[in-house]
């Protein structure tokens, strides 16, 4: 799934390959690897701000902006999906 090309906001942002190092990234951004459920917000934030190369106020400017613009939480989804069902996560389990 990664060099997928997601559009939000007019901007494109391309999903990149989450291994060892990107889930260390990912849990300095709030994601916590040993427990997804509970902090859907949290965890798009998280997601979004890896893959967008975002700090976490950019990223929640830039969901924020998407959702007063009508766009959906859903839209979102292939950012979080591209973590979670990464080989490198998936081999976690």
């Amino acid at each position: 799934m990664e060099n997928k090309e997601i559009v939000i906001n007019g901007k494109s942002y391309k999903l990149k390959k989450v291994d060892f190092q990107g889930i260390c990234e990912l849990e300095d951004l709030g994601f916590d690897a040993t427990s997804i459920k509970g902090k859907t917000f949290n965890l798009l934030r998280a997601c979004f701000a890896y893959h967008a190369g975002l700090d976490l106020d950019k990223a929640s400017k830039e969901i924020e902006n998407h959702i007063k613009n009508k766009g959906k939480l859903d839209d979102f989804e292939p950012f979080i999906i591209s973590v979670v069902q990464s080989d490198f996560f998936q081999s976690l389990s």
